[in-house]
């Protein structure tokens, strides 16, 4: 009982606010309520007045006592009950209950609601209308039905008026909430990019920086040329690694240099470089194919201390592009190491994050033997 109070007094507060009226919006929508209400007390006074006049015809009655002004002065009556009525539905049940996915019991008010209001109307006549008639009619089943109608079909345009705004204002949170989401997803993925690169340059000059070391103490005639093509891969990274894509020949073009640097150290390895396919006019993420290139080094000719052979086949066919790379591996008695290090970590976020749905890749390992296969589409 305490609840069914509650709902009331929600309502009749609404009422003493406004807000049954004209709810949270602007003076539109109570202009739209006012021109509705308008139309509706002008439609259904043509209706009676007709209706009438066809009864008092039907019956041989003098049609000159059916006025259009007792049909809508009889309507005016019963306009508040029904602005009451919808707008307990439309403002109160459909909001509370319907939108909020409350089936079973908005059906059973609603129903309730259009069931009781032509007893509503039945009080209002008999205490109000019935007193303008000199001769006023009896009121019937067939009176309670066409209450029941009446209201129900005034109803229904507010009704759906009232839906169809619900679903747009919906439908507008839903897109802004996505556009929100998109770019926080975009910043948290430009900010995890921003760290990648940050771990990833640090770690190529490490190790290209050691292998200057070592040609410098062994004062090799070869560590001017190796300057020369640090200086340019240098400037790869700090100039042309700043854009999301950068032209495939000129990554390719710092993986040979990096290859030929390598070279330099590691002269006891076996290292064949195939390029094949058109390479021109095509983009792609800078230093994104060097990591698995630097595994190879680093986990095969640096580690394997007889014979270390690389194997790097690079293949464009249209917008595909195809990578393979190979390494001999020592026998390890003591177990394989991990070669999967930051390096090859932070690639596959990167490929994840900027190839997503777009690469495969493929990581094999036997205990004498490293293989990576990568397929992209640019």
């Amino acid at each position: 009982m305490t609840k069914i109070w509650s709902i009331f007094d929600y309502y009749a507060l609404n009422l003493m606010t406004g807000k049954v009226f004209t709810g949270n919006s602007s003076g539109r929508k109570l202009f739209f309520y006012i021109t509705y209400w308008l139309i509706y007390l002008i439609f259904f006074s043509v209706q009676r007045f007709f209706s009438m006049r066809y009864i008092m015809l039907s019956h041989n009655l003098d049609t000159g006592n059916a006025l259009f002004s007792d049909s809508l002065m009889t309507n005016l009556f019963f306009l508040p009950a029904v602005i009451l009525s919808s707008h307990f539905m439309v403002n109160f049940l459909v909001p509370r209950f319907y939108f909020l996915k409350r089936f079973y019991l908005f059906s059973i008010l609603a129903g309730l609601t259009i069931i009781l209001y032509p007893f509503f109307i039945y009080l209002l006549r008999i205490l109000y209308v019935d007193h303008f008639y000199p001769n006023p009619e009896k009121y019937s089943i067939d009176n309670y039905f066409a209450a029941m109608l009446i209201f129900v079909f005034g109803l229904a345009p507010l009704a759906w008026y009232e839906i169809a705004r619900h679903l747009r204002s919906v439908d507008e949170i839903r897109r802004r909430i996505d556009k929100d989401r998109l770019e926080a997803l975009l910043k948290l993925k430009e900010a995890e990019l921003k760290l990648l690169k940050s771990q990833l340059h640090p770690h190529f000059l490490f190790n290209t920086l050691n292998n200057l070391y070592a040609l410098v103490i062994e004062k090799s005639d070869r560590a001017p040329d190796l300057i020369i093509r640090l200086s340019d891969m240098l400037s790869y990274i700090i100039y042309d690694c700043k854009s999301e894509k950068v032209e495939l020949s000129k990554d390719i073009g710092f993986i040979k240099n990096y290859i030929e640097v390598q070279k330099v150290r590691f002269d006891n390895c076996n290292i064949r470089f195939t390029i094949k396919g058109d390479m021109d006019n095509k983009k792609i993420a800078p230093m994104i194919l060097h990591t698995f290139i630097d595994n190879s080094f680093k986990h095969g000719a640096e580690t394997d201390p007889g014979n270390p052979w690389i194997r790097i086949a690079l293949t464009a066919s249209d917008d595909k592009l195809f990578l393979t790379v190979i390494n001999s591996m020592a026998n390890h008695t003591d177990g394989d190491p991990d070669i999967e290090g930051i390096g090859i970590t932070n690639t596959r976020k990167r490929l994840e994050m900027l190839y997503r749905d777009r690469h495969e890749l493929v990581l094999q390992k036997t205990h004498d033997k490293f293989a990576v296969f990568l397929k992209m589409k640019l």
